[in-house]
């Protein structure tokens, strides 16, 4: 019962220590960006393990190995991963293995990360009753890779996705923070101690990564972290401040009417939303009423147990705001916002409440109008290829070529 009371306190002081570094960020300054969507990011993640010099972070909520189908892009991140921890990179992955472990996603991905400990790799599990949704990987000192890409076949092959590079020291150093406050609150599965965990692999002033051959950098003015907590303030004050348009990209958007029952204890306010979706869906409707254009992008809910996303796009509809749905053949599993001419927010939260109120989540604001405008093509090429929301439902599997299943994201 100490042990227990013990372990609770420190998992209490370590999200506090969390909660804190998240209330510190800001925006940061960055040295520019790389857009590497949909089948970009493979060939960039090989690119950025092959050209490490030092070290790698990386934090994965799906990571699959398919022996089955050798060729799969996933299986050489093994081995490139494998080859840089054999010239002295010092590579530390945290993974996901909460209590929520949709299709055997837990198996795979500690299948995945096994295959690598014998080569010395550090691996960590997150705290059981988390769930750690990010897609972040930290090459060297200057450079962060946020994503909406998991480490699986439909992800980095048949998916529209969204990732970004950015080049910031600052940036890096946050997201190195991050890292190692959830490792401390989950628990070591090989090769890793907190004292490695604090290790540096080198001396400050080391050499590392600074530029990837074959990858067009664009100019940045600032990059914020919107990881956790922050991401709802991040983006409700961003979506505030739009004067000319907001495009909203989700995979899945889900509006509330009660709290759920995950947060039965929570003594709710007079007037307390719901979920904070649910305020920032009325902040895109305002948007709209005011004259702004605004665009809702979402998936076509295949497999989902529910028909959130046909309610989500009624609520926009009924309001006049312009709601699409993607390729039917194709799983929109993005998460972005686009604000006018110059703000684009990537990264891995989904828009419900376990995303804004409970989960490990990692997403960037970037502010640049170069950046701005790829995303705007990226934006404009799924709506093309889509069509009207409506409101009755057909899976994207129909008429579907055999090719390996990936768990529930």
């Amino acid at each position: 019962m100490k042990q227990l009371l013990l372990r609770r306190l420190a998992r209490l002081a370590a999200f506090a220590l969390l909660l804190l570094a998240a209330a510190s960020a800001s925006a940061l300054p960055a040295d520019g960006a790389t857009p590497v969507n949909n089948r970009e990011y493979a060939q960039a993640v090989r690119k950025l393990i092959q050209g490490a010099k030092h070290s790698l972070r990386i934090m994965l909520y799906q990571a699959r190995f398919y022996p089955e189908y050798p060729d799969t892009v996933t299986n050489y991140f093994i081995d490139d991963l494998i080859a840089a921890r054999q010239r002295g990179v010092d590579v530390k992955i945290l993974v996901d293995t909460g209590v929520w472990n949709p299709n055997g996603k837990n198996e795979h991905i500690l299948d995945f990360v096994d295959r690598l400990t014998t080569a010395g790799v550090e691996i960590w599990q997150d705290a059981d009753e988390d769930v750690s949704h990010q897609k972040v990987m930290l090459v060297d000192d200057d450079i962060t890779l946020v994503a909406s890409h998991n480490w699986t076949y439909y992800s980095v092959a048949n998916n529209n996705e969204v990732a970004v590079i950015v080049y910031s020291r600052p940036l890096n150093e946050w997201f190195k923070g991050y890292f190692r406050d959830l490792c401390r609150l989950g628990t070591p599965r090989a090769n890793a101690t907190s004292a490695t965990l604090d290790a540096e692999p080198s001396p400050p002033g080391r050499p590392g990564l600074k530029e990837i051959p074959g990858l067009r950098r664009y100019p940045v003015a600032s990059v914020e972290p919107a990881a956790n907590r922050l991401f709802y303030p991040v983006v409700r004050d961003a979506m505030l401040s739009a004067t000319k348009s907001i495009d909203i990209v989700q995979r899945s958007i889900v509006l509330y009417d009660q709290r759920p029952w995950t947060d039965a204890d929570h003594v709710a306010m007079p007037g307390e939303p719901a979920s904070m979706t649910n305020v920032l869906a009325a902040i895109a409707a305002d948007a709209h009423r005011r004259g702004l254009r605004v665009r809702v992008v979402l998936d076509n809910n295949e497999n989902f147990p529910t028909d959130d996303n046909d309610q989500t796009a009624r609520f926009f509809l009924e309001r006049g705001v312009e709601v699409f749905r993607d390729d039917l053949k194709v799983q929109t599993h993005a998460k972005m916002l686009l604000l006018d001419d110059d703000k684009v927010v990537v990264g891995s939260t989904n828009w419900t409440y376990p995303a804004f109120e409970k989960g490990n989540e990692a997403s960037v604001l970037i502010t640049s109008p170069e950046l701005a405008r790829v995303y705007r093509d990226y934006v404009d090429a799924i709506i093309q290829a889509g069509a009207s929301y409506s409101l009755s439902q057909r899976s994207i599997w129909d008429d579907k070529p055999q090719a390996p299943a990936d768990p529930t994201d």
